[in-house]
């Protein structure tokens, strides 16, 4: 090869380099030098996505209130509340993290709603757009088995079914497990993934998050003494038929 295709391939090749490198910055999530090659911006501003999503959850909110009115027994305002928390549960299980565990590949580049609510939470959090092993595997559990046993926990009430108190636990465990794991490898490594504007530290990663650590673990407590309280009723009346 001649001196000056030598330098042409040279340069060809230092071209292509650069425009790698502009590709994967040319994104606002951190680390800087994240490799997002597919993103796009988003449509939705973060109002516009905000307002998006409670949308969402207010129609799960008014679909529940339908079935709360046609309970099997009249509910307390507790009972109330925790089948809100579980539909509304399901449906961001199963319908949002879903999605992204069907779409983590292509994510960053998905010109939809389900990409643009992703996109605006990834500030947050950036392995949500680079198909993290740990996040995928994470989500795509929560998705199929957080998401079916908070409907099993809701049907329960609902019902008044003693299914209602194991499967209250063990979403309330997964969810709280799921929840602790999936922060601290963040802050094992750092923060590294979030942007560490407060709005997006605070906002988005830790107060987005602080229901699913609360809430479960009061739930698992409701759980626990309703799961002891049935297993005390059924121990006294074994002593009494025993008696008899």
């Amino acid at each position: 090869m001649s001196s000056p295709q030598v330098v042409a391939a040279a340069a060809a090749a230092a071209t292509a380099n650069a425009s790698a490198a502009v590709a994967v910055n040319q994104h606002p999530y951190y680390p800087r030098n994240s490799a997002i090659p597919h993103y796009v911006e988003s449509k939705l501003s973060m109002g516009e996505a905000f307002a998006t999503l409670g949308s969402a959850v207010g129609v799960v909110m008014v679909v529940t209130a339908l079935l709360i009115s046609r309970a099997r027994v009249p509910l307390s305002g507790k009972d109330k509340l925790i089948v809100v928390w579980m539909l509304v549960c399901a449906a961001i299980h199963i319908v949002l993290e879903g999605y992204f565990s069907f779409n983590h590949h292509s994510l960053a580049g998905k010109e939809t709603i389900m990409g643009d609510l992703w996109r605006e939470y990834a500030h947050a959090d950036s392995r949500y757009l680079t198909s993290d092993p740990f996040t995928v595997i994470m989500e795509g559990i929560t998705a199929v088995f957080d998401g079916s046993f908070a409907v099993i926990a809701a049907y329960g009430i609902l019902a008044d079914s003693p299914v209602r108190h194991p499967a209250q636990l063990i979403t309330s465990l997964a969810q709280l497990y799921g929840n602790v794991l999936y922060m601290l490898t963040n802050y094992m490594e750092g923060f590294r993934y979030t942007n560490p504007n407060p709005v997006y530290f605070f906002g988005y990663f830790v107060l987005l998050n602080a229901p699913w650590i609360i809430i479960p673990t009061l739930l698992m407590v409701d759980s626990w003494k309703g799961i002891c309280r049935g297993m005390l009723i059924a121990q006294r009346a074994t002593s009494v038929k025993k008696v008899n």
